[in-house]
């Protein structure tokens, strides 16, 4: 299950999302709202944009709250590098109950068709909980 979140500040070239840019784009929802819809499913969570590191407040209590409440994994895709996200104290809160973050901006020049997960070879795809332990990054297999 994906939640597309609206909102982006990074507005990469060649977004295939442009019209999640505007914050206003969509419609709100309260978190129980969401977490009712994830619950019902029996598939693990992707959050993607837009850029999710522009909600990570309210996300946070959403991830928080769907890992102490179910066994399923958390994706999430932000144009922020991992180490962009280390050093900002909302987007490492929210960062912390993820399991596998798919990281940087989309980059044209890096496309190639068929890529696993990921829109250009610069991005990366990250085991969150494997690289806080080892403090360094520890790519998802």
């Amino acid at each position: 299950m994906a939640l597309y979140l609206s909102g982006c500040d990074l507005r990469c070239e060649g977004c295939h999302n442009k019209e999640l840019w505007d914050i206003n784009s969509g419609y709100a929802m309260k978190i129980d709202e969401v977490f009712e819809k994830i619950i019902g499913t029996f598939t693990n969570i992707t959050f993607i944009g837009g850029e999710p590191m522009m909600q990570a407040e309210p996300l946070a209590v959403l991830a928080e709250k769907i890992k102490t409440n179910t066994c399923k994994d958390i994706w999430i895709y932000s144009g922020h590098t991992y180490e962009e996200i280390l050093k900002n104290k909302k987007y490492f809160k929210l960062l912390k109950f993820c399991d596998v973050l798919v990281d940087g901006r989309y980059d044209e020049k890096f496309f190639q068709n068929n890529l696993r997960f990921r829109g250009s070879t610069n991005q990366r795809i990250i085991d969150i909980k494997k690289s806080l332990i080892e403090n360094e990054i520890i790519l998802y297999k």
